[in-house]
């Protein structure tokens, strides 16, 4: 239990994970579960990891430059052990000096902080392309017609189709694919010809 008070925290995102995850349907019925996989840190080079350890050390040296900063919280952090400069025990007067220098971390500190990192990573849930758009030798459900590929008269016009995250608001690219995918509608029924008559 965290004491009352005034808290701030400073979260980062990563817009283009690496990692990957899918979505299967296991059975014909609706009611059949759904074999999702929402994979965290798991691309095989480790660089996700790696981006969210460096985010993570950055953040922490902005936040303990700011005039109100006070300590971080123990309970909210990763527990670093007792005589690492990553423990940050030695701070004892606020606010930190203006020559402060960065926290030197271990690789003992940094297995600590992957362990946390990867217990605690969380999603702004925006999962999108289930269903992306490309080749089909490439993966692709869907062509750039939005039509899927094998299967007559279906087209897909959602957050499915974009091939990999984007890093602006879903709401919009939402929008932007309905908007092209009236487009390609009008056009296909042949609703964009102008009778003369």
């Amino acid at each position: 239990m965290i004491d009352p008070g005034q808290y701030f925290g400073i979260s980062v995102f990563s817009s283009y994970p690496l990692s990957r995850g899918h979505v299967h349907i296991t059975g014909p019925n609706v009611d059949d579960a759904i074999d999702f996989v929402t994979p965290i840190y798991n691309d095989p080079d480790g660089f996700d990891l790696a981006v969210a350890r460096w985010a993570f050390r950055k953040q922490r040296e902005i936040a303990r430059r700011m005039d109100i900063y006070r300590g971080f919280v123990a309970m909210a952090n990763p527990a670093f052990p007792d005589g690492s400069d990553a423990a940050a025990s030695h701070e004892k007067e606020y606010p930190l000096p203006q020559d402060l220098k960065d926290i030197e971390y271990s690789k003992e500190d940094d297995a600590v902080l992957d362990k946390y990192l990867r217990a605690n990573a969380g999603s702004t849930w925006h999962p999108l392309g289930t269903c992306k758009m490309a080749p089909l030798e490439s993966g692709g459900v869907v062509d750039a017609s939005l039509s899927v590929y094998g299967v007559e008269r279906l087209k897909v016009a959602d957050l499915s189709i974009p091939p990999s995250n984007v890093g602006s608001n879903t709401a919009n690219t939402a929008l932007l694919i309905g908007e092209k995918a009236a487009d390609i509608l009008i056009e296909e029924l042949g609703l964009n010809k102008v009778s003369s008559t």
